[in-house]
C-alpha cells in the first residue's frame, strides 16, 4: 500500500459514512439509542456533510498533492487521531446508551491515524 491508495481508501471510508449521516440517520441513532429529534437529525446530517467534505479533500489529495504528499498524510494523521481522542472522550463521559458504534469509530480512526503516519515517514 501507498500514501496514494491510503487517501482513496480513506475518502471511501469518510464517503460512506458521511453519506450514511445525511440519507441514514435513523441507523446512526438505532445504533446509538438516541431519539432522532429535528435538532439531533440536522447535526448529523451537518456531520455527514462534513464528512462528505473530508472524503472530497482525500480524493483529491491523492492525485493534486506532488512532493507534498507526506504533509498531506500527516494532516490526515492527526485529524483521524483528534477523532480517536475525541470519540474516547465519549466512551468515558458515557453519552451514548450504546457505545458500540463508538468502539468501532475509535478502531478505524486509530487504524487509519497508524497508516497514515506509517505511509507519510519522509524516505530517502
Amino acid at each position: 500500500m501507498n500514501l496514494q491508495l491510503l487517501l482513496k481508501v480513506n475518502g471511501v471510508v469518510s464517503g460512506i459514512n458521511g453519506l450514511s449521516a445525511i440519507l441514514m440517520y435513523n441507523m446512526w441513532f438505532n445504533m446509538a439509542g438516541i431519539e432522532a429529534t429535528g435538532a439531533n437529525i440536522s447535526l448529523c446530517q451537518s456531520l455527514g456533510v462534513a464528512a462528505v467534505g473530508l472524503a472530497i479533500i482525500s480524493l483529491r489529495t491523492a492525485s493534486i498533492a506532488g512532493d507534498a504528499i507526506n504533509s498531506y498524510g500527516q494532516l490526515f494523521a492527526y485529524i483521524h487521531s483528534g477523532f480517536a481522542v475525541i470519540t474516547l472522550y465519549h466512551v468515558m463521559q458515557g453519552y451514548l446508551a450504546n457505545n458500540q458504534p463508538l468502539y468501532i469509530n475509535i478502531v478505524i480512526s486509530v487504524i487509519l491515524a497508524a497508516a497514515f503516519f506509517y505511509y507519510s515517514r519522509k524516505t530517502e
